[in-house]
């Protein structure tokens, strides 16, 4: 009787064995299809607005170049304006002269950033030069030239800048 149960024991751990040996064979296979899952290529159908947004508005617009050219553009317009006498012109000079400078310094199209930096610059300076005139109301058509004048300050610059750094690259 000893040897009927210590073989009913054996056959019962063989089968235990077996057991998870086929239990070890399906976690295997559902690890094999998560790995082909992560594979995949992601849909991109299912994204959001704001993300495609980003997206496209990245492709035109850097981060970092629209934070190199309003510090540029501001540390340019602070410096021209304050040795020309002429108030917002002085600051619009001093917009051009900073795309300028970077049109022929960088080799990458940064219209969209300088153009953005020129607006804005030039809107908050004819915002603060003419605070009087701001409060009393009739500041906002004033802001929106200003800020139509240092767009195309910054914009122009840039362009005449790239202009000349191409005239100087290329083979004669």
């Amino acid at each position: 009787m000893t040897v009927g149960i210590v073989r009913l024991v054996m056959a019962e751990g063989e089968r235990q064995l077996d057991r998870d040996a086929d239990l070890e064979e399906e976690v295997d296979l559902d690890i094999d299809a998560v790995t082909a899952l992560d594979d995949a290529p992601e849909q991109t159908d299912s994204a959001g607005l704001g993300s495609r947004l980003r997206a496209r508005v990245g492709e035109f617009v850097s981060g970092r170049g629209l934070v190199v050219s309003a510090v540029l553009t501001l540390a340019s317009a602070l410096v021209v304006g304050g040795f020309l006498p002429f108030g917002i012109v002085g600051n619009l000079v001093g917009i051009f002269v900073a795309a300028f400078a970077y049109g022929t310094v960088t080799s990458t199209q940064r219209y969209v950033e300088l153009t953005l930096a020129g607006g804005a610059l030039g809107a908050g300076l004819t915002l603060l030069g003419n605070l009087a005139l701001s409060l009393l109301g009739a500041g906002v058509p004033l802001v929106a030239v200003g800020f139509a004048a240092g767009a195309l300050a910054g914009g122009l610059g840039h362009y005449f800048g790239r202009d000349l750094r191409d005239g100087l690259t290329r083979d004669l």
